[in-house]
């Protein structure tokens, strides 16, 4: 524990409190309540999504949609980094550590994942930044909500260190960043070509398709507020009927390619039926309507 003095004395000095009645009801209800999470994050991605004139608005989307590709990318590379760097177990549950338990059951769905980098910090400062490109004085404001209300009381909890929390934190607000420049307009590099080609695509079909545009829309800003905890319970789930199976082997990124081949397959299913009912549809003649009779 001596090269972790640091890391494990800030977090006596927040755990510490851990078993207080009021505090832990408070960290019980910012783990089970997502409108005070993600639900006020994406509320305001929708505000700036409409808001301004044209040519505002235009920037604001480039904005918007680099920001949640920014969240989306520093998912994965915190999930790649938790896989090959040596695994830290959570605070938790290390025996020797002085861990202070809540007095109160709190539901946590949490996979057998490295506790370093942390998911939730890089999730949310990632968001927090977008919206600082947006607009300042509440990017900042964001960004503090999420250090107090999210990662705080992660650490309270004993489901991380203070440096699984930083460094979650400038993993995702530097990839935001970069994929904010990625999607400049002035951007010439091979990725900035690729998103301006995204954006024009994504511009057609809110254009043409408006109905599938923002329906898609619709489910993605929904599990991003939850922090695609409905995914995440599928591939439990699976994971656990692969097991249960005798696929003693099969671990969560099995199940996660299982259960996103199968959404594949049933869209594409549903695709299928629905433009051959619009060919049937159009193949029925429909009788012209009797003239009026002449006066």
């Amino acid at each position: 524990m001596s090269e972790m003095g640091l890391d494990v004395s800030l977090f006596h000095l927040v755990n510490g409190w851990c078993g207080s009645w009021v505090l832990d009801r408070i960290a019980r209800y910012e783990e089970t309540n997502y409108l005070f999470k993600g639900g006020i994050f994406l509320t305001a991605y929708w505000w700036f999504w409409f808001a301004g004139e044209e040519e505002q608005r235009r920037n604001n989307r480039r904005t918007i949609i680099a920001a949640i590709v920014g969240a989306i990318v520093a998912l994965t590379l915190n999930r790649a980094m938790a896989a090959f760097l040596p695994f830290r177990v959570r605070p938790m549950f290390v025996a020797d550590i002085g861990y202070h338990t809540p007095s109160v059951g709190v539901p946590m769905n949490m996979e057998n994942w490295s506790s370093f980098p942390s998911d939730s910090a890089t999730f949310w400062f990632a968001l927090a930044f977008g919206l600082f490109h947006l607009y300042r004085p509440l990017g900042v404001v964001c960004m503090v909500y999420s250090t107090l209300w999210m990662c705080l009381s992660r650490l309270y909890l004993g489901m991380h260190y203070p440096s699984d929390l930083l460094a979650g934190a400038a993993l995702g607000t530097s990839v935001v960043w970069a994929t904010e420049k990625a999607f400049s307009a002035r951007s010439q590099s091979w990725i900035g070509l690729c998103a301006q080609q995204f954006l024009y695509w994504l511009h057609r079909v809110e254009q043409t398709r408006p109905n599938v545009f923002y329906a898609a829309a619709f489910l993605a800003s929904f599990e991003l507020a939850v922090m695609f905890d409905d995914i995440r319970n599928g591939v439990r789930a699976v994971l656990h009927a692969l097991r249960a199976a005798g696929f003693l082997g099969a671990n969560e990124s099995t199940a996660l390619f299982i259960l996103v081949a199968v959404a594949i397959a049933a869209t594409a299913a549903l695709a299928v039926t629905g433009r051959c009912r619009s060919r049937r549809e159009s193949r029925i003649k429909v009788p012209p309507a009797p003239a009026e009779s002449q006066k």
